[in-house]
């Protein structure tokens, strides 16, 4: 009987000695459940706050029940919780709602909350730590949190991260935080009454002998098996010893310890295997996604290898019209280059014919007061006229082909001379309108305006040279006139001598090749425009007769004059 009552006390002895229990004298919760948002409400929130207050006051916990709280009632219920475990004892604070995660830290969100960026959640919500804060700032002996708050963020679209659930939350040293779901994972709301992960938990918290760990390891097998492990509750603890919430077991520890000691075994052996399940369907997920990743990449290359071969026709034609335009391009160049060529022996043909007309008609000239040296090559003329201020002077020397105008800048005055001109002068003569048009190296020109002019006129020569421009024009009229006291008074004035009514007139006149044009040619005019005293559109001008019958007078009459473009002022 002795031996007996021995081995009893040294059995209860060993049990104190390795097994320390939590014996708080008090026992307090604060529970709080928010459904009724205005943004995305929640359905089981409120019913899980309820059942569970109702759950832990069956358990002797002193509940403070909360639901649909506002920012500054969770606040104010916190610090009162706060102050309650000052006592002593064991603290439990539950919640029920939507919770947020911003840049790592965890908020509990009223039901009040307006949230429209990632910054306002620090205003309108509830950090999480600060519920760990007032259970460490308490000292009490053991504190559990329970946040079944992993539901859809409710701000996403306004939120700039697309982070789930909560963050994990590092337990104070004799404490216990317990997720409803794994960090960074979102939890299910329920199809019932309760929330999936309270369902579970007022399943098991109620069970006696078992401590709090089982109670929470019993909630995750459970919400595993019935979600297919896509949800998997989660805790971080720092309690060191036992906390019974329905009581400790009836019978010694010890006595029942293999028996414990083989359902811990087993509970930890199916846990370990839905752990290798999870982890197989994760290297089975991973092998798929390679596997679409490499057919994606080989139908990739067989649409591209096909787009090729489609393409390859039009790519073949589109090659050979490129070869036919470059071989088309390179004669085309070849003919430019054979016509730039033929161009320049032109110029310098022209050149030529030109300088041995101007020293044919010089030779046939007759000297006098203002006479210049005129010849005439085709529709170009090459006049050497002196300038009104001049003095009459020996014809000069003809310039050479290297004394010409470069091609550049000539070409660059042709440009500046295209378009119509009028002609005036101080005569009471008229003259038609001249329209010219530039041609590589060589001026082209054309007589427009009213038809009795340009019937009368006749452009006889077009020339550029020496800064000048020079236009020649033959004067023709019929071979009879009829008699005019006017013209026969003004050629009186001008020195032509008596004439006798209705006589033919220069019926043999000599023209300024030195050949016969017969009785309709009376006179021929040339004009010297200064290129170089040109305003504008305005350029200064000189004219006067150079015909046979003006050299044989020996002093021909000059008119001052000058030439106005019509067609806009763009410079001569």
């Amino acid at each position: 009987m002795r031996t007996a009552t021995r081995l009893i006390l040294a059995l209860a002895a060993l049990i104190l000695l390795t097994t320390t229990a939590f014996a708080a004298p008090g026992r307090y919760a604060l529970v709080i459940g928010n459904s009724a948002y205005k943004n995305k409400p929640l359905k089981n929130p409120a019913n899980d706050a309820k059942d569970m207050a109702r759950t832990l006051e069956r358990l002797g916990f002193d509940v403070q029940l909360k639901t649909d709280v506002s920012l500054r009632d969770m606040e104010e219920a916190i610090r009162l919780f706060g102050e309650r475990l000052k006592r002593g004892g064991v603290g439990l604070f539950y919640y029920a709602g939507h919770g947020v995660q911003v840049q790592g830290v965890n908020y509990l969100v009223p039901v009040n909350s307006n949230v429209s960026s990632e910054s306002d959640a620090k205003f309108e919500c509830v950090d999480a730590g600060r519920v760990l804060g007032k259970m460490e700032d308490a000292g009490n002996e053991l504190n559990i949190v329970i946040l079944d708050a992993c539901r859809n963020n409710p701000f996403t679209r306004s939120f700039r991260s697309a982070e789930q659930g909560l963050a994990r939350m590092d337990a104070p040293t004799g404490s216990i935080v317990a997720y409803a779901t794994a960090p960074n994972s979102v939890a299910s709301d329920g199809k019932g009454t309760n929330g999936l992960y309270t369902k579970y938990l007022l399943q098991n918290i109620t069970t006696p002998g078992i401590p709090i760990e089982e109670v929470f390891k019993r909630v995750r097998i459970g919400v595993m098996s019935e979600t297919g492990k896509k949800q998997v509750p989660w805790e971080s603890s720092s309690i060191a010893g036992y906390f019974y919430v329905a009581g400790q077991p009836q019978q010694p520890l010890a006595i029942n310890a293999s028996q414990a000691s083989l359902q811990q075994r087993q509970q930890e052996q199916r846990l370990k295997e839905y752990l290798a399940g999870l982890e197989a369907e994760k290297r089975q997920v991973e092998q798929e996604r390679a596997e679409l990743a490499r057919r994606r990449q080989q139908l990739d290359q067989e649409a591209a290898k096909k787009l090729a071969e489609a393409q390859a026709p039009q790519d073949k034609r589109l090659r050979e019209q490129l070869a036919v335009l470059e071989a088309e391009r390179r004669k085309l160049e070849q003919e430019r280059m054979a016509l730039e060529g033929a161009r320049r022996e032109a110029e310098r043909m022209q050149a030529e014919q030109a300088a041995k007309a101007k020293q044919k008609a010089s030779s046939v000239m007759v000297a006098g007061p203002g006479a210049g040296s005129v010849s005439v090559v085709g529709q170009q003329a090459s006049v050497n006229v002196p300038k009104p201020w001049q003095a009459p002077q020996t014809p000069s020397p003809q310039p050479t082909q290297q004394q010409r105008p470069r091609v550049e800048d000539r070409a660059q005055v042709l440009n500046r001379l295209a378009g119509v001109w009028r002609i005036e002068t101080q005569g009471p003569r008229n003259y038609p309108m001249l329209q010219l048009k530039p041609g590589g190296d060589t001026l082209y020109g054309t007589l427009v305006g009213e038809p009795r002019l340009v019937n009368r006129m006749e452009l006889s020569g077009l020339a550029v040279e020496d800064g000048n421009l020079h236009v020649r024009l033959d004067i023709r009229r019929p071979p009879e006139e009829p008699f005019e006291p006017a013209r026969l008074l003004r050629d009186l004035l001008n020195g032509q001598g008596q004439r006798r009514p209705g006589a033919r007139r220069n019926q043999d006149s000599v023209d300024s090749q030195g050949g016969t044009r017969g009785t309709a040619l009376v006179r021929t005019i040339e004009c010297v425009g200064d290129l170089e005293g040109s305003k504008g559109a305005e350029i200064p001008l000189v004219c006067e007769r150079v015909d046979a019958e003006a050299r044989s007078q020996g002093n021909p009459r000059k008119e001052m004059g000058r030439m106005v473009r019509t067609d806009g002022l763009r410079g001569y």
